[in-house]
């Protein structure tokens, strides 16, 4: 093939006439009568900026290119750039897809590879089996893959496979918040994890994910640091505010010799059940900053100090940061410790109400979000000698609320009374002096500050070990019943902030309903409660497994927040992605032959924006198709029937 010239002209924009090159690949060769001729192959335009020579070496890569269909080197890089673009050209030109032989073999092996793929199938032996769910393992495991959990396991030289194993269960917590005994079953029964990291289900045991989560729980400390660091930097996040509480977790089981449940006695009133404590900072986002676990039943004063102090080391005076802290973690220590370590602060007053100083008569009225009026002011209180800026909310709302709450109670020690009232009085009821003062003791130990607003009393038959009691009365002091009118909705938070705006102090406070969300999602959606483990390093590796795995919520949650997804409860993102399986399709051909089709199923709607604002892929496994061709029949079948010999 060579390069033809044609003279071509055209009018300019001030009218005149301009000739100028056109150039055209060409072919010769002869016709069916041998008689020599010459078509055009390719249009190749003006050309502009490229010599004789050029022209003459792109003529010969066409060449080679069209003739072999393959493309060739050039030190040119302008020169190489337009041979491919004229190859292109070429290759989508109706001529050259129905004449040239290399495009026509090409053509014709991409038909055999489509008409491979179709093949008659017997719809009646067409079934589905294997239904694992993939939705949520798709979303919690693209959040491991961003928080580079895998790449800090490797930095402490973990086995790959020791690697993929506790991220595994770490992803596994976040969706099925079980025992490791029932996270087995989920995970060979239920869940695609072992299909997604490759692992054999008979490998994966209880105790292998005992000493797992146990691993995972002596590299705690250094994890927490780089996940917090690693989200720091991946959001851009500049945190002035950390929220601190604590909650309780218990367990079924005596555990006699634990020091770390040593105490019993939860909120949920068992006395039964051994407590521990799991201790937690968190930034407005709901991020963890830094967790800690103590023993049981440990009072929230006394760990401000361990607990923010391990922080201090990382803060600067130049950047003071806000800790955020309710009622119970208040004493004038803990304030004034936070103060020396360069921490501002606010929290509540316990009763602060009483000693609140206003600066002045000027009340400022807000509304919450929903719509109820609030009233701040702000003065100061006196604690130890020593004058704190203070701010008084004043709330209906709360003051509503806390009538109910002691009513409530008071009708509920009423029914107590009751209770013990119809059991002297029946026939075979308790009635024993000393058997109704130990139902009475316990009824004063559960409503303590209620009982002082009541007063009982009972009229006895008999001496000794035989008293009984035979009649009960009980009667609420007048004092008590016009108090209860005087229940009010203010408290007092303190801090050490310079701050003049109400709304701002009292905006900062609010906050701490994050951390409340904190823990709400540890209890509910992870179910923190160590039930089946019995010694202290199983129950602090459990805790843990359920931290790292709310680093996985969490996070997930933040990243659709930013996207402004509507509902970001994580319940609520479980039950969508969780319609999303995938499946083995098993059918039969007209053949005989048996294919498989390993298969994922489409997301739909509500969870394709879920995966679209994520960023993930629609088929996480992809598909897998395999064919297992019948046995060829014997070549000497044996005969049918041989008869008796």
């Amino acid at each position: 093939m060579y390069i033809t010239k044609a003279k071509k002209f055209r009018q300019l924009a001030d009218g005149s006439i301009e000739a100028y090159d056109y150039y055209r690949l060409t072919k010769k060769y002869r016709d069916c009568k041998g008689i020599p001729r010459s078509r055009s192959v390719l249009c190749l335009g003006t050309l502009d900026g490229f010599t004789k020579a050029e022209r003459n070496e792109l003529a010969d890569m066409l060449t080679v290119m069209i003739e072999e269909g393959q493309s060739v080197m050039c030190f040119n890089p302008a020169l190489y750039e337009k041979a491919m673009e004229l190859y292109v050209k070429y290759r989508g030109s109706k001529w050259a897809q129905e004449n040239d032989p290399v495009l026509i073999k090409e053509a014709a092996r991409k038909e055999r590879e489509r008409l491979r793929d179709c093949v008659t199938i017997r719809l009646d032996s067409l079934t589905q089996q294997q239904a694992r769910t993939i939705g949520p393992e798709a979303i919690c495991r693209s959040t491991a893959c961003m928080l580079k959990i895998r790449e800090f396991l490797n930095s402490r030289r973990w086995s790959r496979e020791e690697v993929d194993l506790a991220l595994m269960q770490i992803i596994a917590r976040a969706i099925y918040p079980f025992s490791e005994l029932k996270t087995v079953r989920y995970l060979r029964e239920n869940s695609a994890l072992l299909e997604m990291f490759k692992m054999d289900k008979a490998k994966v045991t209880k105790d292998v994910l005992y000493n797992s989560a146990r691993r995972l729980w002596d590299v705690h400390k250094d994890m927490e640091d780089f996940l917090h660091d690693r989200v720091r930097s991946m959001f851009n996040l500049e945190e002035k505010i950390l929220l601190m509480d604590i909650t309780n977790a218990y367990m079924e089981g005596r555990m006699e010799d634990s020091s770390l449940c040593f105490h019993g006695r939860s909120k949920e009133k068992r006395n039964d059940c051994k407590v521990v404590v799991l201790a937690a900072v968190v930034n407005t986002d709901g991020l963890l900053v830094r967790t800690m676990i103590y023993e049981g039943n440990r009072q929230d004063v006394t760990t401000v100090k361990e607990v923010v102090g391990s922080l201090a080391a990382e803060t600067s005076p130049e950047a003071r940061k806000i800790v955020v802290m309710d009622a119970g973690f208040y004493s004038a220590a803990n304030v004034n410790w936070l103060v020396e370590n360069h921490f501002d602060y606010i929290t509540v007053l316990p009763s602060g109400y009483v000693k609140f100083i206003p600066d002045s008569d000027k009340v400022f009225r807000h509304q919450d979000c929903r719509h109820q009026e609030i009233r701040l002011q702000m003065g100061k209180v006196e604690i130890g000698g020593e004058s704190r800026k203070a701010l008084l909310v004043d709330s209906d709302a709360k003051a509503a609320k806390e009538r109910s709450m002691h009513d409530l109670a008071a009708k509920r020690y009423e029914e107590g009374l009751e209770a013990i009232k119809a059991g002297i009085e029946k026939k075979g009821g308790t009635k024993n002096r000393d058997a109704v003062n130990a139902r009475l003791g316990r009824l004063y130990k559960q409503y303590g500050a209620i009982r002082k607003e009541y007063d009982v009393t009972f009229t006895y038959e008999g001496k000794g070990k035989s008293e009984k009691a035979v009649s009960m009365k009980w009667k609420r002091k007048e004092e008590c019943v016009a108090a209860r009118s005087e229940i009010n909705g203010r408290y007092v938070l303190i801090t050490s902030l310079d701050e003049n705006d109400e709304l701002n102090v009292w905006k900062f406070y609010n906050v701490i309903r994050t951390v409340e969300e904190t823990f709400h999602i540890l209890k509910t959606d992870l179910d923190i409660r160590p039930v089946y483990h019995k010694t202290d390093e199983g129950i602090k590796a459990h805790l843990n497994l359920a931290v790292l795995a709310y680093w996985i919520v969490s996070v997930t949650k933040y990243r659709l927040k930013l996207k402004e997804y509507p509902n970001v409860r994580w319940d609520e993102i479980m039950r969508i992605s969780q319609t999303q399986v995938v499946v083995t399709a098993e059918m039969e051909t007209a053949e005989g032959d048996k294919i498989r089709v390993r298969q994922s199923t489409e997301a739909e709607e509500k969870l394709a924006v879920i995966y679209g604002l994520l960023n993930i892929c629609a088929n996480p496994i992809g598909k897998v198709k395999s064919v297992v061709h019948p046995k060829p029949p014997p070549k000497n079948p044996p005969p049918e029937n041989q008869g008796d010999t």
